[in-house]
């Protein structure tokens, strides 16, 4: 596979990573209903955005020291529907998300070959985005 073709694959993922619904999620908590039994659901929710976070700094990371243009994602139109619930509300939507984030990994994973690193820093980041799914299922 070309060298292109792999810095495309780990852009596309970097893209949806930055852009996940987990990401928007953590970005409007001042608005998010976090309720009197909500504070350890939030701990859970900004260790799983700092987690996330992680795993696209490696990306980044990655694509820069290659030279590759670095793309990033933006958030859905339809995530703003979301404003003004309770966290409690939001995890199934997160878990839902985040589950077709390490689906797309798992496939993603696949079509790289093993040997220049690409395809290693791709599992890592897969077990990185497989821990932050477990985290929001054991929080929910």
């Amino acid at each position: 596979m070309a060298l292109s073709t792999e810095l495309e694959i780990l852009n596309r993922v970097q893209r949806q990573l930055s852009g996940c619904f987990l990401q928007y999620v953590g970005e409007i908590w001042p608005w998010t209903s976090v309720g009197a039994e909500g504070s350890k659901l939030k701990t859970v929710l900004d260790q799983c955005v700092a987690r996330q976070k992680e795993s696209i700094a490696m990306l980044i990371e990655h694509l820069a020291s290659r030279q590759a243009r670095v793309e990033f994602g933006s958030y859905s139109a339809d995530f703003t529907d979301l404003h003004y619930v309770s966290l409690h509300f939001l995890i199934k939507h997160l878990i839902s998300s985040q589950t077709l984030v390490v689906e797309s990994l798992n496939r993603a994973v696949t079509t790289l070959p093993g040997g220049d690193g690409s395809q290693e820093l791709l599992i890592a980041v897969r077990q990185n985005e497989q821990e932050v799914l477990a985290a929001l299922k054991a929080a929910a």
